[in-house]
């Protein structure tokens, strides 16, 4: 016969096996480069209100560098934030650390287990001059490090492309301004022939920049991209070659 202790050990594996419960395992971190900005979507680039930039730290103790806009079209500042993230309910609180000349910035979201999904929330600006303030819905997302080789085909016209490998590899520290440095080999087969180039720069929420840094008046090769979330795939809006006059674009697949 079954003992109760035996029968009472058994009853939680049994929910285990056969409740089918799900389960969602809490956010380990969120340091990371991050994009958030108004709306429902991201987009690249950003519109609206948006940050940029990167995220450190754990749990209670965040703190956030972001390129900030507050009004369309005008150029991003760098804005310093402090923060909170709750594992267990996935709710991420940035609050800038120095006032607005209009008031202070809050952003609240609601970060998924994995943050390279869409998170959603809201974005107030508790302004000093006003009754109630400003409200904004808003989204983020984490985007993944740059880290592989990502090949593709670039085109300049109909009977213009090449073939393009770029191996990048992403610090895991940004820089003063919230955005991380990429160093890279990018290699080009076109009609000129083949070339290959040290090229670096920065990723800062999804927009990439690169360049050869040669000493000279101009860069011997310049790109300019956007990547999605997971960083699966990147999409070049602007390959540009200092002995050439054409403009390539297209996308690049990370290799598995």
């Amino acid at each position: 016969m079954r003992t109760r202790a035996h029968i009472a050990l058994l009853l939680p594996l049994a929910c285990l096996l056969g409740c089918g419960l799900p389960y969602t395992p809490p956010v380990s971190s969120l340091s990371g480069n991050w994009q958030i900005q108004s709306g429902t979507a991201i987009t690249s680039p950003p519109t609206g209100f948006y940050l940029v930039g990167a995220i450190q730290g754990q749990d209670s103790q965040l703190t956030g560098v972001f390129n900030t806009v507050y009004v369309s079209g005008v150029s991003p500042t760098v804005e310093s934030y402090s923060g909170t993230f709750n594992p267990s309910t996935g709710s991420l609180v940035l609050n800038s650390t120095a006032p607005l000349p209009a008031g202070q910035t809050i952003a609240t979201l609601s970060v998924p287990a994995n943050p390279s999904d869409l998170s959603s929330g809201t974005l107030n600006i508790m302004c000093g001059l006003c009754a109630n303030g400003q409200q904004f819905q808003i989204v983020g997302v984490e985007i993944a490090p740059l880290n592989g080789t990502y090949t593709g085909t670039l085109t300049a016209s109909p009977n213009l492309s090449g073939t393009a490998s770029l191996t990048l590899t992403q610090s895991s520290t940004p820089n003063s301004s919230g955005q991380f440095p990429l160093t890279s080999t990018f290699s080009f087969t076109g009609s000129s022939g083949f070339n290959t180039y040290a090229i670096s720069g920065t990723i800062s929420g999804e927009g990439i920049t690169l360049y050869d840094p040669t000493p000279g008046i101009l860069p011997l090769v310049s790109l300019m991209a956007s990547t999605n979330p997971a960083a699966t795939q990147m999409t070049v809006s602007n390959l540009a070659f200092a002995s050439d006059t054409v403009l390539y674009t297209g996308t690049l697949t990370l290799q598995q």
